[in-house]
């Protein structure tokens, strides 16, 4: 008995002998915890606030992290094989639909404080879901506003009603060659995700997936996930959209100027979509051994191209300063003007060179069907709920009854319906499906 309680007076003595902790104070382990967590910022005039660091305080709290989900359907043929729905029939037919969510992630930036966002088209096509995550982590649904594939402009709106911090917008004609920019994104929900260069090219003409466009050209390293991010000067402004990265060249990035998105924002914030200026002439591609050619073939009587005196026979060579020699480059540089733009044209004839400012309209009333007539010689009669060809002028791949069953399967079941499908897809080439004697055939069209 004696023992034991001897034992423990021996405990009581070792743990009575520590010092006591008075009210409030931290141990060392908790001090170094916190200053872990909350480290002192760099005094004012320290070398570590460089122009980088600054220029993206001023905007990092604008960039947000892009979350959509989408539902695949896909139709699952007799032997399993598997196929995206309607490519093909045999599937189609004697198999059945499989359909599954997918997920995908980009990044996108405030443009306005009610919430409205700009990102690429292709960051968000054909999503179900889009859900914005800002950099304090809030989670919010949007909705799409509308965008523009070709131009890979989307532009969303925060559903949840509040004010946002919104960039600083820039102006990317006034980038300069081996100027300091920053490629920002917030990519899988962290944090800002930032890669620094130079610009390497102002005016970089590409083609990539939808045509072709006008890009800056940087070496800031674009991640999958900064697509739709901003890229922004050392004055915090964003002069671009990060969009594509070419993988062949590691370490090139591009991004959609700025000043594109500027021009077609008010019509895609009235519309949904993008709208382009007419500009009052057509004009063909005409190929010899060297070189390609894009001549005026058409000029249409009222337009403002007859007024600045172009004529048919003249070549075109130059749209806004930039050399065309297709169509599709022609009008893809063309639809993020919308009506109300002055455009100049640089054309030649004979041995002399003239230069105009061409104010852009609105289409005249059926231009699409008139561009199917005038290129092709094609028009169509409806036939109950379906079109048939009522005259071609390509009668060697096109006769007179062949039903049009889809464009870009895209089905077409009356006029109106084929006139503005071809009016939103000016420049580009097309397959329209056709049916004739029991059989399906395609012939691609350059519009």
């Amino acid at each position: 008995m004696k023992k034991l309680l001897l034992f423990i007076a021996m405990i009581l003595m070792i743990f009575g002998c520590g010092e006591e902790k008075k009210q409030g104070q931290q141990t060392p382990q908790e001090q170094t915890t916190q200053q872990a967590e909350t480290p002192a910022p760099p005094k004012e005039g320290s070398n570590r606030y460089s122009p980088v660091v600054t220029a993206v305080k001023n905007i990092e709290n604008s960039v947000v992290n892009i979350r959509t989900e989408k539902l695949v359907r896909t139709s699952v043929g007799p032997f399993g094989q598997e196929t995206p729905h309607g490519e093909n029939y045999l599937n189609d037919f004697f198999g059945y639909d499989r359909t599954y969510k997918t997920q995908s992630l980009g990044s996108g930036f405030i443009v306005r404080t009610d919430g409205t966002i700009i990102t690429n088209y292709h960051v968000i096509e054909s999503a179900t879901k889009i859900y914005v995550i800002t950099t304090d982590n809030k989670s919010y649904e949007a909705r799409l506003v509308g965008g523009d594939k070709i131009l890979d402009i989307a532009v969303l709106k925060i559903i949840t009603a509040g004010k946002f911090p919104a960039v600083k917008i820039g102006n990317s004609d006034g980038a300069m060659l081996g100027e300091t920019v920053i490629a920002m994104g917030n990519p899988y929900g962290l944090n800002s995700s930032i890669t620094t260069g130079v610009v390497s090219s102002v005016k970089r003409i590409l083609n990539i997936g939808n045509g072709y466009s006008l890009y800056i050209q940087t070496d800031a390293l674009i991640n999958p996930g900064n697509s739709g991010g901003p890229l922004i000067n050392l004055d915090g402004e964003v002069i671009g959209i990060n969009s594509a990265v070419v993988q062949e060249a590691q370490g090139i990035g591009f991004s959609i100027p700025i000043n594109t998105a500027v021009r077609v924002l008010p019509e895609i914030l009235k519309s949904g979509k993008v709208t382009a200026g007419y500009m009052g002439f057509s004009a063909k591609e005409v190929k010899d051994k060297n070189s390609i050619s894009l001549i005026v073939t058409r000029v249409e009587k009222g337009s403002n191209a007859e007024g600045i005196g172009m004529r048919s026979g003249d070549r075109i060579l130059q749209v806004n300063g930039l050399p065309v020699s297709s169509i599709l480059a022609m009008s893809n540089m063309l639809r993020s003007y919308p009506p109300g733009s002055a455009v100049q044209v640089v054309v030649e004839r004979g041995a002399k060179t003239f230069k105009g400012q061409i104010l852009l309209t609105t289409y005249p009333d059926n231009y699409g069907l008139s561009v199917l007539r005038n290129i092709y010689g094609l028009t169509f009669t409806q036939k109950e709920d379906y079109l048939t060809v009522a005259s071609t002028g390509i009668a060697d791949t096109v006769h007179e009854g062949d039903v049009l069953v889809a464009i870009n399967d895209t089905e077409i079941k009356d006029i109106n319906h084929l006139n503005s499908y071809i009016m939103d897809n000016m420049g580009t080439e097309t397959v329209m499906t056709l049916y004739r004697y029991g059989q399906l055939f395609r012939v691609k069209f350059q519009l």
